[in-house]
């Protein structure tokens, strides 16, 4: 019955025709949703049939094939996670290992390197949903991606280039070790109207370039892999004279979930491709439409290992279904990520600090464009350490620093009324420094179980 719309909407994503747009961006929200359910069962179908270690997974979960009719099973359906990933990815295939051609990692920022192995048709398919994203942004003829290429498992920069190809427009590569001064220039030169990189590293251009940046002509600055604030954006888009747009990615989506739109409000689901659920991070309940929690996600249109309940660790809610965005667009859409469940603390007598609490505090300080915040522990005082990247020294910044630290009410309360927090070290290194081999800083990191290092 839905096989009419699931050709329509694949037709559309592959399809560079706007008549086809415009009819897509009419079909009823409530198809959307029906397809993707019945896309959900095919794929849990066709897990149990393929693989034998999910099969036995859900079995001893008291889940039988008879139940794989709607998306009311999941909840049933054991969670996978990223150590998963790491130590037995081949539990998942669900293809011969010679149809396995592709490999992608994640960039490791976490910990150990997640791999996920795909067919040629799940590439395929994957650089088609990205051009189209692409080609949703009017007006862009030239795109850039800047992001870290040394790593020979980091599949952003190939995803990229192949999406930019797809899409249809000129694209380049430009690895973010360069010198600013090239990289500019390369914005300049080549007349670039998109420029996908991460926040931070956007914002180091916007401060290093030796020409005013909103000079340049982009259109659009489409970022993801750390979270940032809305004052950013404000910032950023002023400096640049474009719109800075939120995508949410990874390795495990193949570089693409959810993005806004150029109406920037809240992030479309890739429907078609991917079902989110939001959980309780501690207990794994589903939650209410609204409430915050962990986003767990299922792939529906991989063929060589596709996902079933992915814990992403990421927070974020679904936004109010209400009425269809400005945009047109028949998805639904989910809140800016938060932060992760292994990035947000307890501190103190039980405080909790989120990353976008500290990014607002850090990152509005002149001249800083990533830092990383450590948490150790001295006795029953917890200690705090902060690094930032700037061009500036610390005799300039280390009373910002610590004010900084001082406006994120947790951190304050902890220090100044509980004495259960001391502030440790304040540190400035050279832009780019924290994530030097690495496509992104882990921005917030926790020893207080292993010790100082």
């Amino acid at each position: 019955m839905l096989g009419w719309l699931y050709v329509t909407l694949e037709r559309w994503v592959c399809a560079r025709s706007s008549r086809l747009d415009r009819f897509c961006r009419r079909i009823p929200r409530g198809y959307v949703q029906r397809l993707s359910e019945a896309k959900l069962v095919r794929t849990l179908r066709y897990a149990w049939r393929r693989s034998p270690a999910q099969r036995e997974r859900w079995r001893n979960a008291g889940v039988k094939f008879r139940d794989l009719r709607s998306a009311n099973v999941l909840r049933h359906i054991p969670f996978m996670t990223g150590s998963d990933l790491v130590e037995r990815p081949e539990a998942f295939f669900c293809v011969p290992e010679d149809e396995l051609i592709h490999m992608v990692g994640s960039s490791g920022t976490t910990g150990a390197h997640k791999r996920i192995f795909l067919t040629q048709e799940d590439l395929e398919h994957q650089v088609c949903m990205l051009g189209a994203l692409v080609r949703r942004f009017p007006g862009v003829k030239r795109a850039a991606a800047m992001l870290l290429l040394d790593d020979p498992s980091w599949c952003a920069g190939t995803i990229a280039r192949r999406s930019f190809e797809e899409a249809r427009v000129f694209g380049l590569l430009a690895n973010t070790s360069r010198d600013i001064h090239d990289q500019v220039e390369l914005l300049r030169n080549y007349h670039i109207d998109l420029l996908m990189s991460t926040p931070a590293y956007v914002h180091r251009l916007a401060l290093e370039s030796h020409v005013p940046v909103s000079e340049l002509g982009l259109k659009y600055l489409m970022v993801g892999g750390q979270s940032f604030t809305e004052t950013f954006r404000a910032e950023m888009e002023a400096a640049w004279g474009a719109k800075l747009i939120n995508s949410y990615a990874s390795a495990e989506t193949l570089c693409g979930l959810a993005s806004e739109c150029p109406v920037q409000d809240g992030l479309h689901v890739a429907e078609g491709d991917h079902w989110l659920e939001i959980v309780d991070p501690t207990t794994g309940e589903v939650l209410d439409e609204g409430d915050e929690g962990e986003i767990v996600m299922t792939t529906l249109s991989r063929r060589g290992m596709p996902l079933v309940r992915y814990r992403t660790k990421d927070l974020a809610s679904f936004l109010p279904r209400g009425e269809r965005c400005a945009c047109g667009m028949p998805l639904r859409k989910i809140s800016r990520i938060r932060g992760r469940t292994d990035d947000m603390l307890i501190i103190g007598t039980g405080n909790n600090v989120y990353p976008d609490e500290v990014d607002a505090a850090v990152l509005a300080i002149p001249g800083v464009t990533d830092y990383q915040l450590t948490v150790e522990k001295d006795g029953y005082r917890d200690v705090v350490h902060l690094v930032v990247e700037s061009s500036d020294g610390l005799d300039t910044l280390k009373s910002a620093l610590f004010d900084a630290l001082m406006q994120v009410n947790s951190i304050r309360v902890s220090h100044d009324h509980t004495k259960t927090l001391t502030v440790g070290r304040l540190e400035v290194v050279r832009p780019g420094e924290l994530s030097q081999g690495r496509p992104k800083t882990r921005r917030i990191v926790d020893r207080r179980a292993t010790g100082p290092s």
